[in-house]
């Protein structure tokens, strides 16, 4: 078992290879590269002419500090228009895919793309969806010649845009990711669960674990108090410290056989800590998570 986590929420703050160490001398097995970090804003590495460069360094400093990176989590900004025109992927997300390759990581998480509006017509949902298939089918080519896994992950409704009587937001329950992945087809295609946004969408956990079965093939593990809007409400707590049940959500996770990293997901505390009480933090979170997982 290898238990990960995401360094997104604090790697800004700190030289690249000081967070990297910081999560490697927290106790953890693998690391959830935030290339959404690096790649999202004018001047990121990602979006720079030598970026292949900043890849490489970034592999030497994943060598020397002896931590590898189980997963990746891709940019988010690219949406569906408006006006549902075509569009191709950013050059970014393909720059993600051979980043992947070149630093051994096998799966790559994305966002399903959002179309920004309320959402509330069958028809729309058919649109949004079939955008989401023709896009992602664009990169399935380039990740399945890279031995990359595009991983889908849940999603919610962040900016409160659906009314009372509204149908789901697109891509919060387990059936619409299923069938996403379906449509896309391919070997290249799996799926993330991100524990909080399930439980924002008043979600059962467990159930929606054991309904993605084996398609299931990396997780966000985090916690929260589901919608408390106008609060934002995805706050990425440690494990435990929400009103999610851990026990039975890791006891699902093993009953459809997991073969990912235990990855965790934290946001809300971390960024406010000193890298000491950090790295503290991040120590007591692990040895939670592996106290859970084996109840």
């Amino acid at each position: 078992m290898q238990i990960s986590t995401s360094m997104a929420s604090f790697c800004r703050t700190m030289p690249l290879e000081r967070a990297v160490a910081l999560v490697k001398n927290a106790g953890f097995d693998g690391l959830d590269f935030p290339f959404s970090v690096y790649g999202s804003h004018a001047g990121d590495p990602l979006l720079r002419d030598d970026w292949r460069d900043w890849v490489h360094t970034l592999a030497d400093v994943l060598d020397r500090t002896q931590l590898p990176i189980v997963q990746a989590h891709a940019p988010w900004k690219q949406a569906i228009p408006v006006d549902f025109h075509a569009e191709r992927p950013w050059e970014v997300y393909a720059r993600c895919i051979e980043a992947c390759r070149l630093l051994g990581c096998r799966r790559l998480v994305f966002h399903p793309l959002r179309q920004p509006d309320r959402f509330a017509t069958p028809e729309l949902r058919a649109r949004i969806h079939a955008w989401n298939v023709r896009w992602f089918s664009e990169l399935c080519g380039l990740a399945a010649c890279s031995g990359v896994c595009i991983c889908l992950e849940n999603t919610f409704d962040s900016h409160h845009v659906q009314l009372p009587g509204d149908p789901p937001y697109p891509y919060t329950r387990a059936e619409e990711l299923l069938a996403l992945m379906r449509d896309i087809g391919g070997d290249c295609v799996g799926l993330c669960l991100d524990t909080g946004h399930a439980n924002i969408e008043a979600q059962d956990v467990p159930v929606m674990i054991r309904t993605l079965g084996h398609a299931l093939k990396t997780v966000h593990l985090n916690d929260n108090y589901g919608r408390i809007g106008p609060i934002y409400e995805d706050l990425h707590l440690f494990p435990g410290y929400g009103s999610l049940n851990w026990p039975e959500l890791l006891r699902a996770l093993r009953e459809v056989g997991f073969r990912g990293a235990i990855n965790m997901e934290p946001i809300a505390e971390l960024p406010k800590s000193t890298p000491a009480v950090r790295l503290l933090q991040l120590r007591a979170a692990r040895e939670v998570l592996q106290e859970l997982w084996s109840l």
